[in-house]
């Protein structure tokens, strides 16, 4: 038959690629776990994002055996603190209802279980300290490109014309001293992803983290 369509044009082309990918990323996920690990990304370290974060985990992560955080071309923010408080949290008793069955304490558990964070030369600013902390804290592995040395905290200055300018202000270490600007973070699994890859829809990095949850998986 005959149809009529209207087409609208965006400024949002990148917007809706971005999504695509992610769409993408999920069902890559899904499918090679079997739907036994979670994955989320998180574009940024805003209070936006946060919220979706904490979303997510509360909706599909307490199901699933596993996941992967993935912090790849994240822009940062500052809910680092937030993010991993969260993904600290560990069962510490258990509880039932008369004739019920046991569940644990707290809610949520993420500690319990395998997590791999994926970054890479785009993960900057509040990702860098997210990753840092992760690695401190060692809640997993850590996978992909070393990050982009981009992480300084500024404050903001008022001019007597009344413009304004952000001041860095704030340096992030690590505990043993080093400047997170100028070290980044290091993945403990470095695997690239080249153009090539891009252009024919492969993740080396994305299927490396499935690949090292599942091994696991399989001697848990």
């Amino acid at each position: 038959g005959t149809y009529t369509v209207s087409i609208h044009p965006t400024n949002n082309v990148s917007g809706l690629l971005y999504e695509e990918w992610i769409d993408a990323n999920q069902q890559r996920v899904d499918s090679k776990s079997n739907q036994r690990i979670a994955y989320t990304h998180m574009k940024n370290m805003g209070t936006g994002e946060l919220e979706t974060f904490l979303t997510d985990m509360g909706r599909d992560f307490y199901q699933k055996d596993a996941l992967i955080l993935d912090l790849r071309y994240n822009t940062g923010g500052n809910v680092h603190d937030e993010v991993l408080k969260f993904l600290t949290q560990k069962t510490y008793l258990r509880w039932k209802y008369r004739n019920g069955s046991l569940t644990g304490q707290s809610n949520f558990a993420p500690a319990d279980k395998p997590i791999v964070l994926l970054v890479n030369e785009q993960s900057l600013s509040d990702a860098e300290m997210t990753a840092t902390g992760f690695k401190a804290l060692k809640l997993g592995t850590i996978v992909g490109n070393e990050t982009y040395r981009w992480i300084v905290f500024t404050t903001g200055t008022n001019l007597v014309d009344g413009s304004a300018l952000r001041l860095p202000s704030w340096g992030c270490y690590t505990l043993d001293g080093k400047d997170i600007e100028f070290a980044g973070v290091q993945p403990d699994v470095k695997v690239l992803n080249n153009f090539d890859d891009k252009a024919n829809g492969r993740d080396p990095q994305l299927d490396k983290a499935i690949e090292l949850i599942l091994e696991q998986l399989k001697k848990q």
